[in-house]
């Protein structure tokens, strides 16, 4: 496997507080990785890090293949959480100029934003100044501004805040459509519902340390706890006899359509599917035996809580 973006025992204090502790993970070519954690997990440190804006006191950082410079991070596109454009600049004006820093001719510069312009709706805002421009429109500006080069890697911090459904629905098109050529994307965000419609891959860092990291299906999969959803038709009893102690009923719907019932059930440790399966057969009409994978939110939580407790008992007794 290929990878852009790869990060190794990264280290970096303030005084006695250890900001990151010995992350390491790799971000794969072409693959939109999920960076989340908590407020104060270490997030920004580590992204500051990677754009150069802080040296890390330890551990290395490798871009496309190569050891960090600076030269290196001019192929990246960062996208900061604090937004900022010029107030008295005009919009295309400074879009060209932050195309110019990242070293575009400007005529390749002004093609590539008027296609993005058009692309996101903002092509009528060209010739206007920034104070002219709605808090919205100018996140759709700052968003072009950090893609008009073609990086090859991304780094998007909280991308789609402050944005309606119908723009959200947009900035997240274009990022599928950027990975989907070969872009790779590190995306730091809070909000759960885009991670489960973006990420193929997630980092979770909790008090400078990396708790949880690796594909999100793989993460969803093996952090499973027994969730089945069972759509059968029969009475409570039956069903409730078949399960017997092999699982436990979580919630069950009223009836959905000509006798049909939905339930959640959490298998019992040591139960295996197929035979809670085998069981309700015998006593109910089956017509879906359906996982049910936890949500990115459940892992988050439960990550978090996890490094909590470990931390707890790394604390010196007094």
């Amino acid at each position: 496997m290929t990878y852009a973006l790869q990060i190794d025992r990264l280290q970096k204090a303030y005084g006695q507080q250890q900001v990151l502790d010995s992350v390491s993970f790799d971000v794969p070519q072409g693959s939109i990785m999920g960076l989340l954690g908590p407020n104060g997990a270490g997030k920004s440190t580590l992204i500051r890090s990677i754009m150069g804006i802080i040296a890390p006191d330890a551990g290395s950082i490798i871009i496309g293949g190569q050891p960090w410079s600076r030269e290196a991070v001019q192929r990246i596109g960062y996208l900061p959480e604090e937004r900022g454009l010029y107030k008295d600049m005009k919009v295309g004006e400074q879009a060209v100029y932050f195309a110019r820093l990242k070293g575009m001719e400007k005529d390749a510069a002004v093609r590539s934003l008027r296609h993005w312009f058009e692309r996101l709706e903002v092509d009528g805002w060209w010739n206007k100044k920034v104070t002219d421009v709605s808090k919205g429109m100018a996140q759709k500006i700052q968003f072009i501004c950090t893609i008009v080069h073609s990086p090859d890697i991304l780094i998007l911090d909280e991308p789609l805040s402050g944005f309606d459904p119908i723009n959200a629905r947009r900035i997240i098109g274009v990022i599928r459509d950027l990975a989907a050529g070969g872009t790779s994307i590190l995306l730091s965000t809070h909000d759960m519902p885009s991670v489960e419609r973006l990420c193929d891959h997630v980092v979770l860092v909790n008090s400078g340390r990396v708790v949880l990291s690796g594909p999100a299906d793989e993460l969803r999969e093996t952090g499973w706890n027994g969730g089945q959803e069972v759509v059968f038709k029969g009475t409570d009893l039956a069903f409730a006899n078949a399960l017997g102690t092999l699982a436990h009923l979580e919630s069950a719907e009223p009836t959905v359509n000509d006798g049909v019932r939905k339930a959640a059930i959490r298998l019992r440790e040591g139960t295996t599917p197929g035979a809670v399966l085998s069981a309700l057969q015998g006593q109910v009409e089956v017509h879906e035996f359906i996982r049910l994978r936890p949500t990115m939110e459940s892992l988050f939580i439960d990550a978090v809580e996890r490094s909590a407790e470990v931390t707890k008992t790394e604390q010196p007794t007094s």
